[in-house]
């Protein structure tokens, strides 16, 4: 079976966008759903809206500029993945400028760097007409402050050390960039031996558990795989600190084996990946339309009962659909995602999902909690932010908070706020507190 090309399912999705924008149309007057300023406090669907997001990076003018100076004054071109330090250091794959760059939380050397708190930099990456420095499409960090970049065109997964000394066994120097997983060649041969000589294919995810195992969304290949930190036993299997391992989907592009072992089971173009305390990984599994979960112990995931090493869907029910209906499950018949750009968990297990093609936010509560104001129970899915249908025959839709073309990306701080990139709307925004 030959892999479903992505431009196709870009194509389904461009469709689906624009039936969806010429229903926000409708809504405003004709007005574009822009990148609007912060939202006033309002009463819309059902919710009591807070006053809306506030802009972290980025003037919403593409292009490239600002790097020494304050965030807000810079530009960013098709800001994606994104990711937050534990002190607060908000890390943002400028995909269009072939750059990752830090928004700095506090004064002090950031990767060599003196920076001054809510400056921008560069600190990965170049002018894109230089191939060795390709477009990023994720970034992670483990608990060292180590940041790691996917890159898609160049298939590769690079490390830039927080610190000089070792990482996956290989000695490393502090803001030197190292390759750590592809060899730069497309394709999918390589597993039980060192990730650094291992193919990949457009990976496009990437994140680490807390034992500091990296996780690769090895998108064309329609694999997850891992690179092992240390030596031991990892999913029913015996890994080598260094090597990389499939330890999930058959190699075929598609949705068989859902609920079952990993290795048996199919993924579709897997993308964003975030792992919860457990060190359970979550898929933004994009071909399907669906967040699916690689289990490490067995248990009850949003409602799904799993054994350890099983992939299982947590949310979407697999089919596109309309601007969606909120508090029912979430991966009942209301539960489409039409294209799950970025996902995230915060602290309490809470899920987040943001659907670019619908331009919205959505949360999947662990537990009954508060969404603005409103009870959010336990495994059903609402709105967090963006649009939402407000009848039941989605002929019109309302903001909730804010206003967004593209969320692309998505990061929790170490308060619990969280932070979406706008790719169309080059900036990125914080929403309140309290959510």
């Amino acid at each position: 079976m030959g892999r479903p090309r992505l431009a196709a399912i870009a194509g389904i999705v461009a469709v689906v966008a624009a039936v969806a924008t010429a229903i926000l149309l409708l809504v405003g007057g004709g007005a574009s759903p822009a990148p609007a300023a912060a939202a006033p406090a309002e009463t819309t669907g059902g919710y009591a809206t807070a006053p809306g997001a506030t802009t972290v990076a980025g003037t919403g003018i593409p292009g490239y500029g600002g790097d020494g100076a304050a965030a807000v004054g810079a530009q960013l071109d098709d800001p994606s993945g994104m990711v937050e330090n534990a002190s607060g250091d908000l890390f943002i794959a400028d995909t269009g400028n072939c750059r990752v760059r830090e928004v700095t939380a506090e004064a002090g050397v950031a990767f060599g760097h003196r920076v001054q708190a809510g400056q921008i930099l560069t600190v990965a990456g170049g002018p894109c007409s230089a191939a060795a420095d390709p477009a990023p499409s994720a970034v992670a960090v483990d608990a060292a402050g180590d940041l790691f970049i996917a890159s898609g065109p160049s298939n590769r997964v690079d490390e830039l050390p927080a610190t000089t000394g070792t990482s996956f066994g290989r000695s490393v120097v502090a803001g030197k960039l190292v390759s750590l997983a592809g060899s730069g060649v497309a394709g999918s041969v390589g597993d039980g031996a060192p990730a650094v000589h291992s193919e990949l294919d457009d990976p496009s995810g990437v994140t680490v558990d807390p034992s500091g195992d990296l996780f690769i969304a090895d998108t064309a290949n329609c694999r997850l795989r891992m690179m092992a930190a240390s030596s031991g036993s990892r999913f029913g299997m015996t890994v080598v600190q260094g090597d990389i391992y499939t330890v999930a989907g058959t190699g075929i592009c598609g949705s068989q084996g859902d609920g079952g072992p990993a290795l048996g089971a199919e993924l579709w173009d897997p993308g964003a990946l975030a792992v919860d305390a457990g060190g359970d990984v979550l898929v933004a599994d994009q071909g399907n339309r669906t967040i699916r979960v690689l289990t490490s112990h067995s248990g009850t995931f949003y409602g799904v009962a799993l054994v350890a090493d099983d992939l299982g869907t947590v949310a979407g029910e697999g089919s596109y659909g309309p601007y969606l209906v909120d508090g029912l499950s979430a991966v009942g018949e209301t539960a489409e995602l039409n294209f799950p750009t970025a996902i995230a968990v915060d602290a309490h297990g809470n899920l987040y999902i943001a659907d670019g093609a619908i331009h919205a936010i959505r949360l999947v509560p662990a537990s009954t909690t508060t969404l603005l104001g409103k009870a959010a129970t336990a495994d059903n899915m609402y709105t967090v932010a963006g649009a939402m249908s407000t009848d039941v025959l989605h002929s019109r839709t309302e903001w909730i908070q804010t206003r967004m073309l593209d969320p692309a990306g998505l990061a929790l701080t170490p308060g619990g706020q969280l932070v979406y990139s706008d790719g169309q709307a080059d900036v990125v925004r914080r929403l309140p507190a309290g959510i």
